[in-house]
C-alpha cells in the first residue's frame, strides 16, 4: 500500500508581486567631486581675513607723539615753551604734524596765522620772520573807545588809520585818500587808566614816523576794512 505525499505548495506572493511592482534596484551614492580651485580660494581669503585684521589692530596700536597747541598763539607772535603739549596721534598719511621730538626747533618761531587750542602744529603754520618784516614798521596806536569800533580786534586784521584834528571826526575814511594809512593788527592792549587802548599795527616804513607823531596826539581812528 503506497502512501501519497500531499501537494508541495509553492510560496505566497509577495504584496509587492501581488501588485506588479518590482522592487527596484538601490543605487551607490554619488561621489562628491573635489575641486581644488575653490578649496584654495577658500583658504587664501581666510588667510588674507586674519591678516588684515592683524594689521588693523596692530595700526589702530600704534601712535607717535606730535606737537598740539595747549592755548592760543595770535599771528606774528612768538612760540613758547608754555604753548606747547603732547599728542599721541595713529600716522594718517593726510596729516603732517610735527614730531614732539622737534619741539625745541620750534620755541621762539613765529605763528604764520593765528593758532588755536588743540590743533595739532605743522611747519606751515610757522615762519621764522620776526615782525616787523623788512620795508615796515610796528607802531603803537593809542586810541579812546571813540576812535576804534567796539567789535575787537584780531591779530592779522586790515585797518585804515585815519587822521582826524582834535575834538573832530576822522577827515576822510577811504583809503588812498591823503594821510589815511593801511595798517595790519598785530596785537591790541588792555585799557589804561585813561581810558585808551594800545593798538600795535605794521604799517609801511615811509608811513611809520607820522603815524606815531599822530598817534602821540591822539590823532588817529582806526577803520576795520574787509580783509583779503
Amino acid at each position: 500500500m503506497t502512501r501519497t505525499q500531499p501537494p508541495r505548495t509553492s510560496a505566497p506572493p509577495s504584496s509587492e508581486a501581488g501588485n506588479g511592482l518590482s522592487r527596484a534596484p538601490v543605487l551607490p551614492q554619488p561621489r562628491r567631486q573635489r575641486r581644488p580651485a575653490l578649496l584654495a580660494l577658500a583658504v587664501t581669503m581666510v588667510v588674507l581675513g586674519a591678516l588684515g585684521a592683524t594689521y588693523l589692530a596692530t595700526s589702530l596700536g600704534q601712535t607717535s607723539p606730535v606737537i598740539a597747541l595747549v592755548r592760543e598763539v595770535p599771528w606774528g607772535q612768538a612760540i613758547s615753551a608754555a604753548d606747547l603739549v603732547e599728542a599721541r596721534i595713529s600716522p594718517d598719511p593726510a596729516l603732517q604734524p610735527i614730531p614732539y621730538g622737534d619741539r625745541d626747533q620750534v620755541i621762539g618761531m613765529v605763528a604764520a596765522a593765528t593758532l588755536m587750542p588743540g590743533s595739532l602744529l605743522t611747519r606751515e603754520a610757522l615762519t621764522d620772520q620776526r615782525l616787523p618784516a623788512p620795508g615796515q614798521q610796528l607802531v603803537g596806536v593809542g586810541v579812546s573807545p571813540v576812535q576804534l569800533p567796539t567789535t575787537a580786534l584780531r591779530p592779522g586784521d586790515d585797518v585804515l588809520l585815519v587822521p582826524v584834528a582834535a575834538g573832530s571826526a576822522p577827515v576822510a575814511t577811504e583809503a588812498g585818500a591823503p594821510g589815511v594809512v593801511d595798517a595790519t593788527v598785530v596785537q591790541t592792549g588792555p585799557p589804561g587808566t585813561d581810558g585808551l587802548r594800545v593798538v600795535d599795527v605794521l604799517v609801511a616804513a615811509a608811513d611809520g614816523p607820522d603815524v606815531a607823531a599822530r598817534a602821540a596826539a591822539g590823532l588817529v581812528a582806526i577803520v576795520v576794512v574787509a580783509g583779503e
